[in-house]
């Protein structure tokens, strides 16, 4: 009877916290309906595009050339460069690129020691004199107007930063980088309403930009510094919004072990940064942000991950004792979901079933990568010295040798 009562109490769980997710989605879709509700117009102002690198010789090459075809006016451009302590040739390619490009201001800064990108950001913002501060990735691709729409957010006084739109350039490849756009449409959604409501407390550090005035030192030894600036901006009153026409291009890690090694990353830092802003949980003087946006973020990063987890495990366990059978079935149903996400859809209504096993199967890894997370940050490990994910940078190699 004890196993049958932990049966139901686990499954109870697992059924209210995707209940909450489905309902946080669903009212986040809604309001991402409407039309945003701050001014977006033209607005022409001195930039600083800061682009942090560390061997990135397979990607630069493109990266730069994509930075010369932006059409924002090149001379309100202002390009930073922050190599830290490149072992390839990130920084003979940066050297020869500011030969090439004697018209562009460049600023070129080179650590000697690698030290995690926060501190090269912080090295950066202090050397960077634009207005705005943008943050762009060396493994991404902006579109050529990318530059251009984030600044319309700013034409709005009220707006302290913004952030831009993926869009994956391998999402039907293999079953990793399906999930990866399952999970980009929720995030889409999430963030879009979460902007309309108030401000997102979530950003990408392939295109997003800062009021430079905004801007304070980020913690070294953690990351997610793009999400960590946007909190901060919003915690000095000013909003933080997801800009879905403001486009950057970016190819998923094809492959399982990569993907666990750049979400488990990227978890632990939206984790630690969740934490550090607690103190502005339910609180009035920071309007749908502090009263609803930023609890439902910490509770779905930094709590149900953990009691997820646990429903999945517990519930497993009973089964096996309950009846054995049931559990060896659901085990062999959850191998052919699986197996199922790795097939080609050939007609419209394959394509919508596997579609719905991918959303399944990724919102499962999803919590397994943050639950991961915690248990690092738990144990004082910290993952700020990011591990290159080098299938990404061979998709984007590939990319460059057939264009």
């Amino acid at each position: 009877m004890s196993f049958i009562l932990l049966f139901y109490f686990s499954v109870g769980i697992a059924c209210t916290i995707i209940l909450t997710y489905c309902s946080y989605y669903l009212l986040m879709k809604h309001i991402s309906n409407n039309k945003v509700n701050w001014k977006q117009e033209n607005k022409y102002e001195k930039i600083s595009l800061i682009v942090a690198t560390y061997n990135e010789a397979s990607t630069l090459p493109k990266k730069l050339d994509n930075i010369i075809e932006q059409d924002y006016p090149k001379d309100l451009m202002e390009l930073v460069f922050v190599d830290s302590a490149s072992t390839d040739a990130t920084g003979e390619i940066i050297a020869d690129f500011i030969k090439c490009h004697p018209e562009r201001k460049i600023v070129f800064i080179r650590e000697k020691e690698r030290l995690g990108k926060s501190h090269a950001l912080n090295v950066a913002y202090a050397k960077a004199s634009g207005e705005i501060k943008i943050i762009s990735d060396a493994d991404s691709l902006l579109d050529d107007s990318a530059l251009t729409t984030i600044m319309r957010n700013f034409s709005d006084s009220r707006i302290g930063a913004a952030s831009g739109r993926q869009i994956l350039l391998n999402s039907d490849q293999t079953p990793s980088t399906r999930f990866e756009k399952s999970y980009r449409d929720i995030y889409l959604a999430f963030r879009e309403g979460e902007s309309i409501l108030d401000s997102t407390p979530i950003f990408d550090g392939e295109l997003c930009g800062y009021r430079s005035d905004l801007i304070e030192s980020l913690p070294e030894g953690k990351s997610g510094d793009d999400s960590r600036l946007a909190n901060v901006v919003r915690k000095k009153g000013y909003r933080a919004v997801f800009d879905s026409t403001a486009v950057y291009y970016e190819y998923s890690p094809p492959d399982f072990r990569s993907k666990w090694i750049q979400k488990v990353r990227r978890g632990q830092g939206l984790i630690r940064l969740l934490w550090d802003f607690r103190s502005c949980l339910f609180r009035r003087k920071y309007g749908t942000y502090g009263l609803f946006i930023l609890p439902m973020e910490f509770l779905m990063h930094c709590v149900f991950p953990s009691l997820f987890v646990f429903s999945i495990v517990a519930s497993t366990l009973s089964l096996v004792f309950i009846n054995i059978y049931i559990a060896i079935l659901g085990l062999i149903l959850l191998g052919l979901a699986f197996a199922l996400t790795n097939l080609k859809a050939n007609n419209s209504l394959f394509e919508r079933t596997r579609n719905i096993f991918s959303l399944a199967l990724s919102f499962l890894s999803m919590e397994l990568y943050l639950f991961y997370g915690l248990l690092l940050t738990l144990s004082g490990k910290s993952l700020h010295k990011w591990k290159k994910v080098d299938a990404v940078r061979k998709e984007f190699g590939n990319s460059v040798a057939h264009s």
